[in-house]
């Protein structure tokens, strides 16, 4: 039922003698009406109304509409609809043509705007750091977002709209952040070989650890970050929350490691494939391929690129690796959106 008829049974059961008849608005813009026990006569006095559409502050928002009739004619409101406002209250409204000239009042309130969603993360280790915050205001209205300042962290660059009008639909900005003792990271590096006993420390430039666990001379150690500090200082990452200094150790290509696994590791459940992929990392970063899983380097893809797979293999661990056509191989984490599908194993 249309607003206006909903208002029209409440102003029948207002102009009712009879209480018992008078309708509930639940749920309706407020009302200020000019209420009478039975209808004026109709006396073929021409009569006019004007229906006013005012915001929050007075302002007109459309022309005035008129309703002409004649004293004592039922009045049928016109059926209005503001892009962005809703109504909520109605001044002067009567059932009848009361007099010559008279004037309605309704007034709106703007609609409120989907939020605005601000996330921080740590770019490196890819993680968000603080809680989301979120900014709604009037749908139309300037909108204004902030980096949050985020103790031990600097700010990078931004994703996304800064500024704006709040709208119908929903905006996200991403801040990213790195530590700020912290001044070059490269992600994935490869392998170190241990030169002495080394200790394992819980973060890059720690003087002490609680770690029991000493790294043995000549063992071998996948990495997943290098960081250099603003000291100059260089560290790499075996695991989670476990560091050890560039002192201690030495690049290696791998081969000591992988002459120990059986033949089959690299090479299980391989066959050839005619797919696309979408690399998925950080938005405007980019991810290292191998020469050959868990090889050397070979070159990088980007965030968002689209890839054509030609090759596809499972190994002892279960890790599915694809080789990208002349850019070598990359783990199947890496990748969205297959061209035909794929199942993880």
């Amino acid at each position: 039922m249309h607003i206006f008829d909903r208002l029209k049974q409440m102003l029948h059961g207002l102009n009712s003698p009879d209480p018992q008849n008078a309708a509930t608005a639940t749920g309706t813009p407020n009302v200020t009406a000019t209420t009478s026990d039975q209808a004026p006569m109709v006396n073929h006095t021409e009569a006019l109304i004007l229906v006013h559409h005012l915001d929050a502050t007075g302002h007109e928002l459309q022309a005035p509409d008129m309703i002409a009739g004649y004293v004592g004619d039922e009045i049928h409101l016109p059926a209005v609809n503001i892009t962005g406002y809703h109504l909520v209250n109605i001044n002067g409204l009567t059932r009848w043509f009361t007099k010559p000239q008279a004037q309605i009042v309704l007034t709106y309130e703007r609609q409120a705007g989907q939020p605005v969603w601000a996330y921080a993360y740590d770019i490196d280790q890819r993680q968000l750091i603080g809680l989301p915050t979120m900014t709604r205001g009037p749908l139309g209205t300037a909108y204004q977002v902030m980096a949050p300042t985020v103790a031990g962290f600097k700010l990078l660059r931004s994703v996304g709209d800064l500024t704006g009008e709040y709208t119908t639909t929903s905006k996200t900005v991403l801040f990213f952040y790195r530590n700020q003792n912290w001044h070059q990271t490269d992600l994935s590096t490869g392998y170190v070989q241990i030169r002495q006993l080394t200790p394992v420390f819980p973060n890059p430039g720690a003087t002490s650890t609680t770690y029991l666990t000493t790294l043995q001379p000549g063992s071998v150690y996948k990495t997943y970050l290098r960081v250099q500090l603003n000291d100059g200082d260089t560290w790499y990452n075996i695991g989670d929350n476990q560091w050890i200094p560039e002192t201690q150790v030495q690049l290696t290509n791998g081969n000591q490691l992988l002459l120990k696994l059986p033949r089959g590791y690299r090479t299980r459940d391989a066959h050839q494939v005619q797919q696309t992929g979408i690399v998925s990392f950080v938005p405007g970063k980019q991810v290292h391929t191998y020469l050959e899983p868990y090889g050397r380097y070979l070159t990088t893809v980007t965030h968002g690129e689209k890839v054509i797979l030609t090759e596809r293999l499972v190994d002892d661990n279960r890790v599915v690796w694809y080789r990208i056509q002349n850019r070598g191989y990359l783990p199947g984490r890496y990748l969205t959106d297959l061209d035909p599908a794929d199942s993880l194993f």
